[in-house]
C-alpha cells in the first residue's frame, strides 16, 4: 500500500510553506500527498471586487483553497489528493489522517510572542492526538 502524507491548507502563506513541505517529502519517499482544507459549513462571506458584492459559502472558499493548493502541488509531487471537512483544524487533520491510515501528518509552526507557547494551537493538537508521526514546518 502507498503511503499517505496528510497536510492542512487556509490559503495562507504559511500553510502553504507547510504544504510545499509536505510535497517534498512526498516525492523523495514516493508517497501520495492527500491536501486538505477544514471548514466552518456554516459561514457566508462576501467578496466585493466586481459590481456588486458576491456571496460564498466558507465551504466555496475552502473548496478552492483546497484545490488551488493541490494544484500547485503536483508541480513538486505526481500523486496529489484533495479534500474538505468541516470542523476544526486539528480535528480534521487528525481525524482524515485515521480515515486514510496515513504515515504522517505535515503542519505548520506558529511563532507566538512570549515563552509560554512554542508551538501553535493546531500544532500541538495534531502532535498529540495524531495516529502517526507528526512533522512540523517551521513556517514563521
Amino acid at each position: 500500500m502507498a503511503k499517505i502524507i496528510v497536510v492542512g491548507v487556509d490559503g495562507g502563506e504559511p500553510s502553504m510553506r507547510a504544504a510545499r513541505r509536505a510535497a517534498e517529502l512526498a516525492a523523495q519517499s514516493g508517497s501520495t500527498l492527500h491536501v486538505l482544507t477544514a471548514v466552518d459549513q456554516g459561514r457566508v462571506e462576501e467578496y466585493a471586487g466586481r459590481p456588486g458584492t458576491v456571496q460564498v459559502t466558507s465551504g466555496e472558499v475552502a473548496e478552492g483553497v483546497a484545490s488551488d493548493a493541490a494544484r500547485e502541488m503536483r508541480t513538486i509531487v505526481d500523486r496529489v489528493t484533495s479534500s474538505v471537512a468541516q470542523g476544526k483544524p486539528a480535528s480534521v487533520l487528525v481525524d482524515e489522517a485515521v480515515r486514510l491510515e496515513a504515515d504522517l501528518i505535515v503542519v505548520g509552526n506558529r511563532r507566538v510572542q512570549g515563552l509560554t507557547r512554542v508551538l501553535g494551537s493546531v500544532a500541538s493538537a495534531v502532535a498529540a492526538h495524531a495516529p502517526c508521526d507528526v512533522y512540523i514546518v517551521r513556517t514563521v
